[in-house]
């Protein structure tokens, strides 16, 4: 404690008890400037303007550029098979057909908790055991892939 009078300087005193602000008063502060401060000399010079661009009718317009497109029959165009419009639905019925049959191989196996398996049978297991999930995932994408795309075959 730096006085007599129980203020403790580390601290605002206007916080500690016997503070007093008649006798405790804060020392003089030099007064500061709030806001912009104003620079001698006016304002800083700016850049030259750049012109305006010319009227549009004074521009230099380009000709259009023709280009030659070789002209096709309609009857030249093949029409899209039949078959492409199912191809997706198809294949996504398959890899759903795959995934329960890879998991019904899987869950009626008895060999892998009965016998003792060689490291290649065990490998072949693990791959077939591991198969239903990632089919099953392709196949209801592949299916919802071609509800989604549907519409939009048929349209064009």
């Amino acid at each position: 404690m730096a006085d007599d009078s129980g203020i403790d300087p580390r601290y605002a005193a206007q916080f500690q008890r016997g503070f007093d602000p008649a006798r405790h008063a804060p020392p003089p502060q030099r007064e500061t400037s709030r806001g912009p401060v104003r620079l001698s000399g006016g304002p800083p010079p700016t850049a030259a303007r750049v012109p305006d661009p010319p009227p549009p009718a004074s521009r230099a317009v380009a000709p259009p550029v023709e280009i030659d497109e070789p002209e096709v029959a309609p009857e030249e165009i093949a029409p899209r098979a039949a078959w492409t419009e199912w191809a997706l639905l198809a294949a996504g019925g398959l890899l759903l057909a795959g995934a329960a049959w890879t998991f019904g191989l899987a869950a009626t196996d008895i060999r892998a908790y009965t016998a003792v398996y060689d490291p290649g049978t065990q490998a072949f297991a693990t791959v077939r055991n591991s198969l239903p999930g990632p089919l099953l995932v392709a196949g209801v994408a592949a299916i919802t892939a071609w509800v989604v795309l549907l519409p939009g075959r048929r349209a064009g």
